[in-house]
């Protein structure tokens, strides 16, 4: 599908395009995709704005192509929510899939998912893949976006990170955050409410802190029930003073998706004590 689109790009007008929902433009009304509009093909920045609101629907595929030197947040084609919202409503058997437009798909292939200042996402059941940052939420003022949330995606490949937070605090629940550099990253004012999710696997660090609040992290699969395993995967106070610590305890026993119970470990609260 992927030839046969690029293909069709070398010949015909770029009006034809809005039939095969090649995007390039800006979106600034209400608008709605839906599984009879998928797959969604978008080619650098893309912006929701103006108060506007895309609400994708259960079974849309949107795929991110390839591009360099796009200006963005990363490199990369974007889907950008400023001033606007972003509601993408999937199912457990069909989810809103965010993936790379490749033929061959890679950590990433494509910018990311941003959402600015008080914008608005709410995600339930979708696949964010093959980004270089799955998720940004970035807020230039001491604000955060307290009505946003991310319940049960799946969020995988992030050759940055998978989640990245700076001065926002949405809420991030019930979610596998996977097989990305860093799983969370949380920098400036940010404190958002982070459990009952896998957390592991990721290549460098799980959770990393840049931030100097204290983080709730509690009620996470860490992907092990070793304390030494998870707090080496864990980046906060206890690798460099100016951050804060990342309370993980208590944490899952099993992956939350398997209907694993919570483990209290009482070395989690004798190392919150030493924090000044």
């Amino acid at each position: 599908m992927y030839r046969f689109i690029m293909s069709l790009m070398l010949v015909l007008p770029v009006s034809v395009f809005s039939a095969l929902n090649y995007l390039q433009e800006d979106i600034t009304n209400d608008t709605t995709w839906t599984i009879q509009d998928s797959p969604v093909y978008i080619y650098g920045n893309i912006t929701v704005k103006n108060g506007a609101t895309l609400t994708i629907m259960s079974g849309v595929e949107v795929y991110f192509m390839l591009v360099e030197g796009d200006g963005g947040f990363r490199e990369g084609s974007e889907l950008y929510i400023a001033d606007g919202k972003l509601i993408a409503e999937g199912t457990q058997l069909l989810p809103v899939i965010f993936t790379s437009g490749g033929d061959i798909r890679s950590d990433g292939d494509w910018g990311c998912i941003a959402v600015e200042d008080d914008s608005v996402v709410n995600l339930n059941h979708c696949v964010i893949e093959y980004a270089k940052a799955g998720l940004i939420f970035w807020n230039l003022s001491s604000m955060s976006e307290m009505a946003s949330s991310v319940n049960y995606c799946r969020i995988y490949h992030s050759s940055e990170v998978g989640i990245l937070f700076y001065n926002s605090s949405p809420t991030i629940n019930f979610n596998s955050i996977k097989n990305n550099r860093y799983g969370i990253q949380t920098q400036g004012l940010s404190s958002p409410t982070v459990n009952y999710n896998d957390i592991c696997s990721n290549y460098s660090y799980n959770f990393r802190n840049l931030s100097g609040l204290n983080q709730d992290a509690t009620s996470n699969w860490w992907g092990t029930t070793n304390i030494n395993e998870i707090e080496a995967n864990i980046y906060d106070y206890y690798d460099n003073h100016n951050y804060g610590v990342v309370d993980y305890t208590p944490f899952l026993e099993s992956s939350y998706f398997n209907e694993g119970g919570i483990g209290d470990k009482s070395l989690g609260w004798l190392r919150s004590i030493f924090v000044p």
